[in-house]
């Protein structure tokens, strides 16, 4: 039951009781000898008069039952009144006044957070900035963080939001609570009514469907951090010190995104527990474990890292990822002390430490861009319309599998590494229509040679995102035993299929002209 509706019922019995008292005052007194309690109105008179202790004298109960009913009300007092007027301010300030407040705002944007924690807090924040004009409403507030006359905290249901604002147009539904099962029960209730809804979850996590957008707090770290902290050209070998979810979604993320030229590949080295990398990942680890001279190569230790320090030495990355902050700066620190190395080293941690290179924070995170993700889910979705342009059969982005769509996410991921590549500038973080003009100029004015060396790359790229969900060769293509022809080496491939990988280079021009990034 909502605190709205518990304090319409404690109101209600209140002045129930109070109704109560009058008509049975009235009925006692009314036909009483010397009685100067005769209607309602000299019922409620006395009865002001006594809980207020004011007491002219002018009217006063003869009978025993009506004095009875005196002595309740002059015990009352002020009491009855205090509570009333409390829970009336409390009504006011809890119900009311935030409700007054949204319908003089209906024409700004409304976030709603269904909780106010550190994680939806630093989202508010990011949303303000980018919006100042902006309305944050909290549903749940179990400790109060922010402040601000654009801050509103109002317990109801998204449908009675719809109803204050009038419509759904300009309300963005965020559920970032602690119970993530809670949370996707909350937004699945929520885009069933049409709100644009984004949900911190782990069940049905990294899907853009209709108007529910899923995330994982892993899946968001990942793609973060190798968006802002991409490979440089002289990084060969990169360390991995984690067990754990996270650190399991940067490997993956990270070896589906880094897919380089021919001739530049990564030594990863993983220290934790990666039982459940190996069998979510069996082709892949099966491939990159094989210690191909002509791939990525992958080494997935058993051993604690202490024990090697020769790679830790060589290492030119280091990512510490455990669980906690306490055991990754414990790490950080022995690895400082104790261990030679000339690597950049970086920290996974909720908060942010001076001199130590984080990542991972609720601040860095949490923003309106990476949480939406609306630039990756709009050039996923752009990649997926250009690319069934001219298609006997089109497919629609929400009738596609969600393998197809996963597969379209990863090609939109690759797509600023593709632009680093073309333009030799390891330092871009964000894909622009500037750059990807810039980069299509570089690939359309490039020689046959080069070209060549473009559709390696992105082959090269496809086949490690199909290694990844455990796909495999056969010379016929079966989608549901995921056995798909082309699962080759690039030399292998006909002059026809080598030509297909050309095409994900050309949509850097369509990207730039539909004005997606």
């Amino acid at each position: 039951m909502s605190s709205r509706k518990k304090t319409i019922r404690i109101v209600t019995a209140i002045l129930a009781a109070y109704a109560a008292v009058l008509v049975l005052l009235l009925v006692s007194e009314s036909k009483a000898e010397g009685s100067s309690i005769h209607s309602i109105g000299d019922a409620i008179w006395y009865s002001i008069i006594t809980l207020t202790t004011v007491g002219y004298g002018d009217i006063s109960p003869v009978t025993p039952a009506g004095k009875a009913l005196g002595v309740i009300l002059a015990l009352c007092s002020l009491g009855v009144f205090t509570a009333l007027i409390g829970i009336l301010i409390s009504f006011i300030s809890g119900q009311a006044g935030p409700r007054m407040k949204l319908r003089s705002a209906k024409d700004r944007k409304w976030y709603v957070i269904n909780e106010e924690n550190e994680q939806s807090e630093a989202l508010a924040e990011s949303a303000l900035h980018d919006d100042p004009d902006s309305m944050i409403i909290f549903r749940h507030s179990a400790e109060k963080r922010m402040n601000g006359r654009n801050i509103v905290r109002l317990d109801c249901s998204p449908k009675e939001l719809i109803d204050i604002k009038g419509d759904m147009q300009g309300i963005k539904y965020f559920c970032m609570g602690d119970d993530l099962w809670d949370n996707y029960c909350q937004a699945e209730d929520a885009a069933g009514l049409g709100i644009e809804t984004y949900c911190l979850t782990d069940f049905g996590a990294d899907e853009i469907s209709g108007n529910l957008h899923t995330f994982s707090k892993k899946e968001i770290i990942s793609r973060c951090y190798w968006k802002e902290h991409p490979i440089r050209k002289d990084e060969k070998t990169v360390v991995l010190i984690g067990s754990g979810s996270i650190a399991a979604e940067l490997l993956e993320r990270g070896l589906i995104t880094n897919v380089f030229e021919p001739g530049r590949y990564i030594c990863y080295h993983v220290f934790g527990d990666s039982s459940v990398f190996r069998k979510s990942h069996r082709e892949a680890v099966r491939t990159l474990c094989g210690g191909d001279p002509e791939d990525d190569t992958l080494f997935l230790h058993k051993e604690c890292w202490e024990y090697h320090p020769e790679i830790i030495r060589s290492a030119d990355r280091i990512i510490i990822c455990e669980d906690t902050d306490r055991s990754d700066l414990a790490t950080y620190k022995e690895l400082r002390r104790m261990f030679p190395t000339a690597a950049e080293i970086h920290v996974r941690l909720n908060n942010d430490t001076e001199k130590i290179c984080g990542f991972g924070s609720s601040k860095s995170i949490f923003t309106m861009k990476s949480f939406t993700r609306d630039d990756i889910n709009k050039l996923a979705v752009t990649l997926h319309d250009i690319y069934s342009e001219g298609s006997e059969c089109p497919v629609g982005w929400d009738d596609l599998s969600d393998h197809k769509k996963w597969s379209n996410i990863a090609a939109a991921d690759h797509m600023i590494v593709k632009v680093r590549y073309l333009l030799d500038d390891d330092s871009i973080t964000e894909l622009t229509e500037e750059n990807c003009r810039k980069a299509y100029g570089v690939f359309r004015d490039a020689d046959a040679e080069k070209r060549d060396v473009f559709r390696e790359m992105e082959h090269r790229r496809w086949v490690r995102f199909h290694l990844m969900y455990n796909w495999t060769y056969s010379p016929e293509r079966n989608d549901l035993m995921r056995r798909h022809p082309l699962m080759i080496p690039y030399s292998e491939l006909s002059e026809e299929d080598k030509e297909k990988d050309a095409y994900a280079w050309e949509i850097l021009a369509e990207v730039a002209d539909r004005s997606v990034v």
